[in-house]
């Protein structure tokens, strides 16, 4: 085990210690996955499955609903308000503003409407180990007498920036320094 682990919790980090990397179960599959070479941050606008990407080199759209880049720019010289994580919009985007995470902090939406959620594993550092959590249950807690039911997401290729699902709960997404794994339902 890794870190200092506090008394109460030794038995609930070695339980996701051994848990295996696995896909996600229904109705969550990987829909796709794209190569973004030097992304820095990404960002759902505020009521869809719009997704900005910001990188090194410009900023690209996804439609997380259909797997598809709607827009991209080549352009590394865009509005990018630091103090509030605001990222200048292209494409069906263009005129907003997008809150991002990535990079420079922030976070995206880590649980649905209806209960599924993401957490990150505090003491995994330097490996990044993220969780999915079914309705109901969180990555150290289930009911009393409940199944625990988690998904482990880890051996990332390159460094997790982001991690999140849309406003709409449809989607999810891990954003790391090289590549964007959205997950849809």
């Amino acid at each position: 085990m890794r870190g200092v682990i506090p008394n109460h919790l030794i038995d609930e980090f070695a339980f996701l210690d051994s848990l295996p990397v696995s896909n996600p179960p229904e109705p969550w599959r990987l829909a796709h996955r794209r190569a973004v070479g030097g992304l820095t941050e990404v960002g759902f606008s505020d009521t869809s499955d719009l997704l900005l990407i910001a990188s090194h080199s410009g900023r690209g759209v996804v439609d997380c609903s259909q797997g598809i880049l709607v827009a991209r720019d080549d352009d590394n010289d865009f509005q990018f308000d630091l103090g509030n994580l605001l990222v200048e919009g292209i494409g069906p985007l263009e005129g907003k503003l997008i809150r991002v995470a990535g990079l420079s902090g922030g976070g995206l939406v880590t649980h649905t409407t209806d209960g599924w959620g993401l957490e990150r594993h505090p003491l995994s550092f330097p490996e990044d180990e993220v969780f999915l959590s079914a309705p109901g249950q969180t990555m150290l807690w289930a009911p009393p007498g409940a199944k625990r039911s988690l998904t482990k997401f880890a051996d990332f290729v390159t460094e997790l920036r982001a991690f999140g699902f849309s406003p709409t709960g449809r989607h999810f997404v891990f954003a790391t320094s090289s590549d964007l794994y959205v997950y849809s339902r």
